[in-house]
């Protein structure tokens, strides 16, 4: 199979849905309101904030979406006639509440130049317009006492500020980390989520046409790990589009409460080639801030074996060897651990710092556990 086809087996088989789909063919505000109409809605990503060691001031991220939701009998009509046609996929009664909610979120229209203002720790804070692929966000500098006045269980919670009359509530969470403890980056498909990455029928049916499913002993293992001043960052190749239902099923799952990054798709300018690019290219990018931004805490790297989490994490792993404790694959294409692929990716790592799983009782329950 050529190289490109491996590199995303997810978008290579939805973007010639998409591209024939994409070929189908105002209220006043007031000052101070957001800029949201009737049929548009928004949706805040779950972030997490830093501190700053000497002043105590809080860094908080917010990062939003603002969309039109498409419901198009006719764009989900060939999107399924194509997975049928192309996959031997069928969409029915059993499947078709999973399809129509998350194709909608992949023909949903983006809404560029749209003006968010939000209610924060006792302020009204006026956002940057949304871009045109409808992302909008920034980073919030607030005192520590005013964060702590509005914070509960270590969460800062607000929401939009809307329009008179508005019965919709739009609220997003931040996640107040401290400077120091333990902290988990972890992968989201083949992860903590049973994926199918590289078998793209199986992905395909898994991420399209049924209740997203937890890797076995992964939820419970996360929890455990939380029970000792751990934070949670989830770090995936999965497009934004597919964040509402990965937080549900997050939550659902009961897992701890995370921060999320996901690649930037949009299938009008050139993020697009983002769908074909290795996770070599892109996860570090999306992790080494994490890792600067908390520079004091202990790190706990979580991947799995199919695509190219190991290569990432030991790469990540030789700069930044002071922070980073343990690294975790967990094991869907029955490797070993002698294998010349991870001879040659952990080559000059102390073995000990690394582990190939397949069952989670064989991981430490506990973060402090080291080698």
């Amino acid at each position: 199979m050529p190289t490109l086809i491996k590199r995303n087996r997810l978008f290579m088989a939805v973007f010639p849905i998409l591209f024939i789909v994409g070929c189908l063919a105002a209220n006043p505000v007031q000052s101070g309101a957001s800029n949201i109409k009737q049929d548009e809605t928004v949706e805040f990503f779950r972030t997490s904030a830093w501190q700053d060691k000497t002043t105590g001031q809080w860094h908080v991220p917010i990062h939003g979406w603002i969309y039109e939701p498409q419901n198009s009998t006719v764009r989900k009509k060939i999107f399924a006639t194509v997975m049928n046609k192309k996959f031997d996929l069928k969409v029915d009664a059993a499947n078709e509440k999973y399809f129509d909610e998350r194709v909608n979120l992949f023909i949903a229209d983006n809404e560029r130049g749209k003006v968010i203002y939000i209610k924060i720790a006792g302020k009204t804070i006026k956002l940057p317009a949304s871009a045109p692929n409808g992302h909008f966000e920034t980073v919030i500098k607030l005192d520590e006492a005013a964060v702590a006045a509005n914070a509960k269980n270590n969460i800062l919670s607000y929401s939009a500020v809307t329009r008179s009359g508005e019965k919709r509530r739009f609220a997003g969470e931040v996640l107040l980390v401290p400077p120091t403890g333990f902290s988990v980056i972890s992968d989201i498909d083949d992860t903590i989520k049973v994926s199918f990455i590289t078998d793209t029928k199986k992905m395909l049916a898994y991420t399209f046409l049924r209740e997203f499913e937890a890797a076995p002993g992964m939820p419970q293992l996360y929890r455990d790990w939380q029970n000792h001043n751990t934070a949670f960052h989830f770090v995936s190749s999965s497009p934004w589009y597919l964040y509402p239902p990965l937080r549900d099923f997050v939550d659902r799952n009961a897992f701890p409460k995370a921060a999320f990054s996901l690649k930037y798709v949009r299938f009008r300018d050139e993020t697009f080639f983002n769908m074909f690019k290795k996770g070599t290219e892109t996860k570090p990018a999306q992790i080494e801030p994490i890792l600067r931004q908390y520079p004091d805490r202990k790190f706990i790297l979580v991947g799995d074996s199919g695509e190219q989490d190991p290569e990432v994490y030991a790469g990540i792993y030789r700069r930044f060897s002071k922070q980073i404790i343990r690294i975790f694959i967990r094991n869907v294409n029955n490797s070993k651990d002698s294998d010349a692929r991870y001879r040659k990716v952990f080559a000059g790592i102390d073995k000990n710092i690394w582990q190939l799983f397949t069952d989670t009782q064989y991981l430490p329950t506990t973060p402090e556990i080291r080698p």
